[in-house]
């Protein structure tokens, strides 16, 4: 994208990173969540949603930095190859932001020799984060400007 478009979409883009990096964050305390109710831990709902809201507010600086700068590069990937090739079209955003979130991922397990986000460490935990950022793809899609 040229400067102009960035200028354009930069409040798509803002959104679609804060609704990933707010999905992702609830995954991630879900599915941490979960395996403790596994391992027989009793997590009353109050205590569940309270966890939520710290996990949330915990992480989400760092997050919305690597996904936002994940997403800036997807979507600006994507805006040039829509017209390259227009069979993705109809796909690139949401294709784009799962694509951002999986390299992000990736890259974090490269560096770390794991992913920091606990939820994403095994293949259901990875695949709702991917989700997350084809939420976030859409979001970009259905809010920035024709």
């Amino acid at each position: 994208m040229r400067g102009k478009e960035m200028v354009k979409t930069g409040p798509a883009w803002a959104t679609a990173v804060l609704a990933t990096t707010v999905l992702a964050c609830l995954i991630q305390s879900w599915l941490v969540q979960s395996g403790l109710s596994d391992l027989g831990v009793d997590i009353p709902p109050g205590l569940a949603l309270e966890t939520a809201i710290a996990d949330i507010t915990g992480m989400a600086l760092p997050v919305l930095m690597v996904f936002g700068l994940a997403l800036a590069l997807a979507f600006s990937a994507a805006a040039w190859l829509k017209p390259r090739v227009p069979m993705l079209a109809p796909v690139a955003w949401p294709l784009a932001g799962a694509a951002a979130v999986a390299t992000a991922l990736g890259l974090m397990h490269m560096q770390f020799e794991m992913t920091p986000l606990a939820g994403a460490r095994g293949s259901d935990g990875f695949m709702l984060f991917c989700a997350a950022g084809a939420f976030g793809g859409l979001i970009f899609d259905w809010l920035r400007p024709r």
